[in-house]
């Protein structure tokens, strides 16, 4: 399977790690990652699990169309410029499958929505501030909206500074905004300030990964 090495390393896994966890050889391990073999279903199911694989792409099923590259930043401004992270192992790669599972329910007005790779980018978050939701050193898939998800991680904007990773709780007329989930630092903003240069909202969380360093 393509990228196989690269989804066990995200997972912060060794060959003999991820043969234990399944009760298989490390040779088996490493002729799935070389394509030589491909795993028994239930080792499948357990792998697709484990590494956030899809079975169809763990399967080389070609409803997929593969994994494609989505770009990770590391810095964004409030008028949304983008640095590109330069972290070691700070890559994403998604299966257009994955893409599909991804779309925040709302946004799943048929059974297959049609994909597009530029409604996803990755964010990369490196301080300990949305623990335990958010982890440090973690690579985070953000879906690209304005909307609100009341009670999701939303990257944001806040008093025209650098994009956050902030809890946004809508309430009948105000956005409470948290930023430090473990002080419970938050900010109330009235939601006519919503989408002004008090409150911008850039996207939402739908996946946090960890990140690994080669």
């Amino acid at each position: 399977m393509n990228n196989f090495k690269e989804y066990r390393l995200r997972a912060n896994l060794s060959q003999m790690q991820l043969a234990e966890k399944l009760h298989v050889s490390q040779a088996c391990v490493s002729r799935w990652e070389n394509s030589n073999a491909y795993p028994e279903i239930e080792s499948g199911r357990k792998l697709s699990a484990m590494l956030h694989i899809s079975l169809d792409e763990l399967y080389d099923n070609p409803y997929d169309f593969g994994s494609i590259e989505v770009p990770v930043y590391q810095r964004i401004t409030n008028l949304f410029e983008k640095s590109l992270s330069t972290r070691p192992g700070a890559v994403l790669f998604l299966s257009y499958r994955e893409m599909e599972m991804l779309y925040p329910r709302a946004q799943r007005k048929a059974a297959h929505p049609q994909i597009s790779a530029e409604d996803f980018f990755g964010f990369y978050c490196s301080d300990s501030l949305m623990q335990p939701v958010i982890r440090p050193n973690s690579v985070n898939v953000i879906y690209r909206t304005e909307n609100i998800y009341s009670g999701s991680i939303h990257l944001v904007s806040i008093d025209e500074e650098d994009c956050v990773l902030a809890r946004l709780t809508e309430l009948p007329h105000s956005v409470v905004a948290v930023t430090n989930i473990e002080k419970g630092t938050s900010e109330e903003f009235k939601s006519s300030k919503l989408h002004s240069d008090l409150l911008k909202v850039f996207g939402v969380v739908v996946q946090t990964r960890n990140n690994f360093f080669l």
